[in-house]
């Protein structure tokens, strides 16, 4: 890893925006329409995941395209139920906002439809801040494999060693550190010991400042 930070890559549910609910009764919605059991713990089990890997591994569904379907249905559920509730979470646009005018370079990268970061990012302004915006669907791996946070890292033009993630999912610190980066987890009020791992640990990112994240390096 390098001795300086340039670029900081951003997750999205439960860094930026708190929509987890919205995609519990989107999976719920989903799930009742195709009579499948799929509960409040089920939910939580695979949170963070791309649809396929859910479709096809906790639900089994052999087909890709009868996933692909089903996915694009809990997704326009999902956003429907969005559009009316998205907020920023604490201190995330305050920290996006200064890393920017620090100089830092700053991309998302979320495990979620190009679709949903793009109308997350309408909403809340995030171009104002974020030069790059990857979906999880365009790389062949989902986390904790590290391929969405190198892809972001190749479309910033910045090595690996330079960056930090913000995550607030293991399998995320997780895909972090294999692609070589530093990682801050928000917690939030969660007890998650995977979570310690990251190279910073935090409840909320107003405890972050750029000079925090330059000591990260």
């Amino acid at each position: 890893m390098s001795n300086s930070i340039q670029a900081v890559i951003w997750d999205l549910d439960g860094v930026i925006i708190d929509s987890a609910e919205q995609h519990k009764q989107a999976w719920q919605r989903l799930a009742r329409e195709e009579g499948v059991q799929f509960s409040d713990t089920d939910f939580w089990a695979t949170f963070g995941q791309r649809n396929d890997d859910i479709l096809t591994k906790q639900w089994g569904i052999a087909s890709p395209e009868r996933a692909r379907e089903m996915a694009n249905r809990k997704e326009a559920y999902f956003r429907e139920y969005l559009r009316d509730t998205a907020a920023p979470l604490a201190g995330s646009l305050e920290l996006m906002r200064a890393l920017h005018e620090a100089g830092f370079a700053q991309a998302l990268a979320s495990s979620t439809p190009i679709e949903n970061i793009e109308l997350i990012s309408e909403i809340l302004g995030l171009k104002r801040y974020l030069s790059k915006l990857v979906s999880g669907e365009t790389v062949p791996h989902g986390k904790p494999a590290p391929d969405i946070f190198l892809k972001a890292a190749r479309e910033l033009g910045i090595a690996p060693g330079y960056c930090v993630v913000i995550e607030d999912a293991v399998a995320g610190v997780e895909a972090a550190h294999a692609a070589g980066m530093r990682c801050i987890a928000v917690a939030g009020n969660r007890n998650v010991p995977g979570l310690r791992k990251a190279d910073l640990l935090v409840r909320s990112l107003t405890e972050v400042n750029v000079q925090k994240v330059r000591e990260l390096a």
